[in-house]
């Protein structure tokens, strides 16, 4: 006679949650790590060395994922006049042909900002294109902007 022992957790991880799940996988509608749904999605990511943040979320229908990018301070004047011209070029240039949002804060802080509607479902795939597809508008005007900031006297 065998008897068999069952030793069932009180808690599933991660791995056999996901198991259970239909796809395609719906990471705003997953209930992981805390999560409840109901929160937007936030990544960030290094591009040119240029820190992004992403969040994505359900508006109604619709998911938007919003795309936020900082590129440091702009020079100052009296340190570096011309390089100082060569960045408010690039960033008036940016802001009249990339369909993004340059701005420079109040506190002199170089920002881009965009936003892009995603298809459902809410993948990883398509956060991921998402983001490339507002990289891709901002491509040209980010390289000339970089070099603005890094070129030398």
């Amino acid at each position: 006679m065998s008897t068999t022992v069952q030793n069932r957790p009180e808690t599933r991880g991660v791995v056999a949650t996901l198991g259970q799940s239909k796809l395609p996988l719906e990471l705003d509608r997953l209930h992981l790590l805390g999560r409840d749904g109901s929160e937007p999605l936030a990544f960030r990511f290094v591009f040119h060395e240029v820190p992004f943040s992403c969040r994505a979320e359900r508006q109604g229908s619709r998911a938007v994922l919003a795309l936020t990018g900082d590129f440091g301070a702009l020079p100052y004047t009296a340190e570096d006049a011309p390089r100082r011209r060569s960045v408010q070029e690039a960033l008036t240039a940016a802001r009249s042909n990339s369909g993004l949002d340059w701005d420079v804060t109040p506190q002199q802080q170089i920002e881009v900002r965009g936003d892009v509607d995603l298809g459902l479902p809410l993948t990883p795939v398509a956060l991921v294109a998402g983001a490339v597809t507002l990289l891709m508008r901002a491509q040209p005007f980010l390289d000339r902007l970089l070099g603005a900031l890094t070129q030398t006297a």
